[in-house]
């Protein structure tokens, strides 16, 4: 049956090579008879718009980006009970690695015409909608000097000298934490409030999170210099962070973080304003497609995923 097939593609993020995978999955769709369309964004928040105000008829929606455009679809999809396929093209592609997803035409392919379904929690942090991170104080500092100072695609070595100036020159201000209710931390700390393991670099800061569970995990390191942060550092690489003493670790379903001072709040590797910051999560409003049991060798899933096959429902429709 004839499909309709909305792409939404951010064309600053990605390199040629991923443009050749988009042109090929596009071929091999029309191939089969479905009705493909292309969008092209043109500034930060094209995406949401667009699909705020999509055709209630399209089928799937194929969202090419890094986790930013994600978000972005995903926010203006939130009325819409439309599916998203994944085709990362940006730096660290932190939702495609959880689902299994790589820049592969043939592994798309199979995904959209599997129509292999995840439902995933939605967070809304001061109304705005994500899907992986949230992250308050040095990481956020980070992200707000990188985009002040970005031209062009975004790369690993983009973010050495934001990080290393902020490194020695943040002071890690008091913040303060309540959730559901309860205030879990007053102090100079960093917080990460999110919906999946994954975070930059391979770290698994919020390591225990479940992407379907209705809540989110909340991650406090308590923090007042940079030996501290280090030592941090090095326990979140072998995933033993979690059982460090004085670290919060939890699932909420409201959290509020606030402060005394001015601090920045990064979404999904994009700022966000600044604090305070109130969280809360809609249960499984987004909806992706997976690769189909079929493709699920680690060749394609990778180790550690945390998407597990029995989430899955399978639509033959």
């Amino acid at each position: 049956m004839k499909r309709r097939i909305q792409f939404i593609v951010n064309p600053v993020s990605g390199r040629r090579r991923n443009t050749d995978v988009v042109v090929e999955l596009v071929r091999r769709l029309r191939e089969d008879g479905d009705d493909v369309a292309i969008h092209k964004t043109r500034f930060t928040g094209d995406a949401r718009t667009f699909c705020e105000s999509i055709d209630t008829g399209i089928d799937v929606v194929v969202a090419v980006g890094g986790d930013g455009t994600v978000s972005e679809v995903v926010h203006g999809l939130s009325e819409h009970p439309i599916p998203i396929v994944v085709l990362p093209t940006g730096t660290e592609n932190l939702l495609s690695q959880e689902f299994g997803l790589r820049a592969n035409a043939q592994l798309l392919y199979d995904t959209i015409n599997a129509n292999c379904r995840q439902w995933i929690d939605v967070g809304v942090v001061n109304g705005r909608r994500f899907m992986i991170v949230a992250g308050v104080g040095f990481d956020a500092e980070v992200v707000h000097r990188l985009v002040n100072e970005r031209s062009g695609h975004i790369t690993h070595l983009s973010y050495f000298w934001p990080l290393w100036r902020t490194f020695w020159q943040y002071r890690f201000p008091t913040l303060r934490v309540i959730a559901d209710g309860v205030q879990v931390f007053n102090g100079r700390g960093l917080v990460f409030i999110g919906n999946i393991s994954r975070y930059a670099i391979g770290l698994k800061i919020l390591r225990d999170a479940v992407c379907d569970d209705g809540q989110l995990d909340l991650c406090i390191y308590p923090c007042r210099w940079q030996g501290r942060l280090l030592y941090h550092a090095m326990w979140t690489t072998f995933q033993r962070h979690v059982e460090q003493d004085r670290i919060v670790y939890r699932r909420s379903r409201q959290i509020v973080v606030e402060s005394d001072n001015e601090l920045p709040l990064e979404v999904d590797g994009d700022p966000a304003g600044f604090l305070p910051a109130h969280f809360t999560v809609m249960p499984r409003r987004g909806i992706f497609l997976v690769p189909p049991p079929r493709c699920r060798r680690r060749r394609w899933l990778g180790k550690g995923s945390r998407v597990q096959v029995r989430r899955v429902d399978l639509d033959s429709s």
